[in-house]
């Protein structure tokens, strides 16, 4: 049985499938569990698939000398994890919160959440420490083994087998173990274009009406009030994006009636790609995220931005 496993193993690595982690509700947790203890210096990063694959938490870490967790729910509006932190006593650290329209704004979400997240704080809250163990455990293994990744699943790769005569190319999306995501353009089926972002959230997407948007943004305020209250400081950031991506958003989420109307009620610093020049320049093909290969270059500029509004350097090392 051992040289079956070490001969898979191989095959494995051979066809380029690396050990790898699944952007899941177990690596999630796992990220969670990293502010069970207070730190004030400690960065929660909040948001969707933008901050994901934005900010390289590594660089940013070493750059602000404070430990970074990301917190980020692809398909996610990021409130239910505000809500968790604000209700969490340990937690007093700093906040960034990615204000994506299409996410935060929109009232037909539940279309969209790929992440489930008010499920993952019922995990969260319900995980046991056995159950934790158990996870960690896992997590360890799928970082050491090939044929633990989401990549060399059986389901993935006897299909491939069976069909092809070989094992299959490795997926477009790597996430590792601090959750960042980084993507690989050239391995999408199909072409990626900024009218296909624009198209799934045409039939995704619902604008607030007036009173209803006002009552998000006494919750959205409420909540960041209790965590000023701890101590935290809070950071509302509009991350960029351009071309048919950014010409919806503006049609559908108006500037001035969404992101101007925040402010009088959320007591946040916020900030805003356009209003920093440097921010911009960074954009993938679909107009929506960052490209991988820029994300480093683009959180060395967001952590001078974040300074420049506060954010000082942390008092005290931490582990990566």
């Amino acid at each position: 049985m051992v040289l079956i496993i070490a001969a898979w193993e191989f095959a494995l690595r051979q066809a380029a499938l690396e050990p790898g982690y699944s952007d899941n509700r177990a690596l999630w947790l796992s990220a969670r569990h990293r502010l069970s203890q207070p730190d004030e210096n400690v960065v929660a990063l909040l948001g969707a698939s933008r901050v994901q694959r934005a900010i390289d938490v590594d660089v940013l870490s070493n750059l602000t000398n404070r430990p970074i967790v990301q917190l980020a729910i692809e398909g996610s509006s990021g409130l239910p994890v505000l809500e968790n932190l604000a209700a969490d006593p340990r937690f007093r650290g700093t906040v960034v919160f990615s204000i994506a329209p299409a996410f935060s704004f929109n009232r037909r979400l539940s279309k969209l959440d790929a992440g489930n997240q008010a499920d993952w704080m019922r995990a969260y809250m319900q995980q046991s420490r056995s159950r934790r163990i158990e996870q960690e455990l896992r997590l360890s293994l799928q970082g050491l083994l090939a044929l633990r990744s989401a990549d060399a699943a059986i389901s993935r790769t006897i299909p491939a087998v069976l069909e092809t005569g070989r094992l299959p190319a490795p997926n477009y999306k790597t996430t590792y173990r601090n959750r960042f995501v980084s993507i690989d353009q050239s391995k999408f089926e199909g072409q990626v274009s900024q009218q296909g972002i624009v198209e799934i959230y045409r039939e995704n997407t619902e604008a607030y009406e007036q009173r209803d948007f006002v009552e998000l943004l006494q919750y959205f305020g409420a909540l960041v009030d209790i965590l000023k209250s701890k101590g935290s400081r809070v950071y509302v950031l509009r991350l960029p994006s351009e071309g048919a991506v950014l010409e919806y958003e503006r049609q559908l989420f108006p500037q001035d009636k969404f992101w101007n109307q925040m402010q009088p009620y959320i007591d946040a610093r916020f900030i805003h790609f356009d209003e920093y020049p440097e921010l911009n320049g960074y954009l993938s093909v679909d107009g929506s995220h960052i490209a991988t290969e820029k994300a480093a270059e683009f959180t060395e500029q967001l952590a001078l931005v974040l300074s420049a509004n506060g954010l000082i350097p942390g008092s005290s090392t931490h582990e990566q």
